[in-house]
């Protein structure tokens, strides 16, 4: 093996680790805890990779911080680990699975600020929504708790993030608006009851996003909207690389927000709109 190759190695080694060393000074920020000479080391360890042990950080934004950070470690450690395993979603990894809940659930300030301009969205937020694929009920713990008049039919077939979602919802204090279902969305029972659902596209094939927007437009009444979800495909290679990545080994097909909008609008949804984020870019639209 080449030097040049061997130095680029350990040179990304040393940056997840700082990457893991920034995380625990930011987890131990607020915290009594832990071993005071470790502490210390930690502390020394900021000062080097940050030039300062003193990171301002507003609170509000700590916890956005740690899960990008989180998010990163667990899921290039599942990659790692498993990377022969077949596309689609078979994650059992605890911390994984717990890691992407505790994404998901950030989600859900998007909807709420993207509400903020848009009545219709707001009123929707008092009535019934459908969280499909809630693995560990992230989303929907986000929803329960902004929303103190929603009420939340939460679905997912993945029975290990099910089980880690009921125990989250049951210590939450939200479990009466709170419905928690083994259910594939292409199995939805017709009937108008929904005002807003979500739908992330990124773990469906193709066939499978189309049955699953037929069932839940049947299921949702008229003015109800709809955010769908797909991964950001960035500018820069790599992250465009990892963007397509994710959506393979998640089960997905679909990374074009166009092609999305195209079968939204085929559906009856219109005023559809496309919020672009970092990680993922929610197309929404509201059902005529």
């Amino acid at each position: 093996m080449s030097e040049s190759i061997i130095r680029r190695i350990n040179e990304l080694s040393q940056a997840a680790r700082m990457l893991a060393l920034i995380g625990a000074a930011l987890k131990l920020r607020n915290a009594d805890a832990g071993d005071p000479a470790i502490r210390q080391e930690i502390d020394a360890g900021l000062r080097l990779v940050l030039g300062s042990a003193d990171i301002a950080i507003a609170d509000a934004e700590l916890t956005p911080l740690l899960t990008k950070i989180d998010m990163a470690l667990t899921e290039s450690a599942e990659l790692f680990k498993h990377p022969a395993r077949s596309a689609g979603w078979q994650v059992e990894d605890q911390d994984l699975l717990l890691a992407m809940g505790r994404a998901s659930g950030q989600a859900f300030g998007r909807i709420l600020a993207l509400a903020e301009s848009r009545p219709s969205l707001r009123k929707a937020l008092d009535g019934l929504f459908l969280d499909v694929g809630t693995g560990v009920g992230g989303i929907a713990l986000a929803a329960a708790q902004s929303c103190p008049r929603l009420r939340i039919d939460a679905i997912d077939i993945w029975e290990p993030a099910l089980r880690l979602a009921a125990d989250s919802v049951a210590a939450s204090g939200h479990a009466a608006r709170i419905q928690l279902r083994k259910r594939d969305v292409t199995e939805l029972e017709a009937g108008p009851r929904y005002t807003l659902a979500w739908l992330p596209t990124m773990f469906l094939k193709r066939s499978v996003l189309n049955q699953a927007v037929d069932r839940i437009v049947a299921a949702s009444r008229s003015g109800s909207w709809l955010v769908a979800p797909i991964y950001t495909v960035p500018d820069e290679p790599f992250a465009a690389l990892m963007s397509s990545l994710r959506t393979l080994r998640g089960g997905g097909e679909l990374r074009d927000p166009a092609e999305l909008t195209t079968l939204l609008r085929s559906r009856g949804y219109g005023n559809i709109e496309v919020d672009i984020g970092p990680i993922s870019s929610f197309v929404i639209g509201r059902l005529a």
